[in-house]
């Protein structure tokens, strides 16, 4: 039997793969993070030390990747990275090629020699703002396990006046009070002396991410964002229980200690909202 084709060729077996390469992802993304930290006073000069990424989220997600990979230009040549666009280009969904594709990232920089001092030299100029565009990516691909988007969007979304947007935005990183849209924003609650917002601020930067922490809605609103990101407009009914019930096994209905079929197709509704038809 013709497994079933939820978007631009992604199929079920596509999106097990990706979500079992996610984690290496992340590591990859944390261990990166942690060198930029360790390495920052040999690597970036003393008055770019404090640099920042917040501004980053005022850009649309497709601007924030094209200045990160040029960026990358520096480490990587224009034909590799031009390659493994290509690789993605051609696989279902632009996610199939994905672990081929991250074994030969991970091969080409442990292929690559250690810096000289006249390489880290001609480098540093680039590295402040290559740095903090990475953090900046690294925050937007972790706001879609817990929101359903890209940070990016959030912030879109704020600028439309959208409050709930931005303070979700700060549940994903503080550092978004810095962006001209929050302080848009902050400046108009200060003048009408929005109390009800500044509570829910206050929260969103001091308080906990508990009731969003379930792995298996995390990798779902990942699945979601990826069918979205490839033109699927909405799943129906059957698709969505073949998909997360039966095929990827991330959503358990009709048991004891599971779901409904109602709850899943709200919880579907939620984070494909965009094209969501009711």
């Amino acid at each position: 039997m013709n497994e079933t084709n939820y978007a631009k060729g992604i199929t079920a077996q596509n999106l097990r793969i990706f979500l079992e390469l996610w984690p290496l992802v992340a590591i990859g993304v944390a261990d990166t993070k942690k060198t930029i930290n360790d390495c920052d006073d040999r690597l970036i000069d003393k008055e770019d030390e404090e640099f920042i990424w917040c501004y980053f989220y005022e850009l649309p997600t497709n601007e924030l990747i094209v200045l990160l990979c040029t960026g990358l230009l520096q480490f990587v040549s224009l034909e590799q990275i031009l390659d493994w666009f290509k690789q993605m280009s051609d696989s279902p969904g632009n996610i199939g090629a994905l672990p081929d594709i991250l074994n030969q990232v991970h091969e080409h920089f442990d292929g690559r020699p250690s810096p000289t001092k006249n390489d880290l030299k001609s480098l540093r100029p680039f590295l402040p703002e290559i740095s903090a565009a990475f953090i900046a990516v690294q925050y937007s691909l972790y706001c879609v396990l817990y929101h359903g988007c890209f940070l990016n969007e959030l912030i879109e979304r704020a600028r439309s006046g959208d409050n709930k947007a931005l303070i979700d935005a700060i549940k994903i990183d503080t550092s978004v009070i810095g962006c001209p849209t929050a302080v848009g924003i902050i400046s108009k609650a200060t003048r009408l002396q929005d109390m009800k917002f500044f509570a829910k601020l206050k929260s969103a930067i001091n308080g906990k991410k508990e009731k969003l922490k379930q792995e298996n809605f995390q990798k779902m609103r990942l699945v979601f964002e990826v069918l979205y990101e490839a033109g699927a407009l909405r799943l129906t009914d059957k698709q969505l229980y073949l998909l997360f019930v039966e095929e990827l096994k991330l959503y358990t209905a009709n048991s004891k200690g599971g779901g409904s079929d109602k709850a899943l197709r709200k919880f579907a509704d939620t984070y494909m909202k965009k094209n969501a038809t009711t």
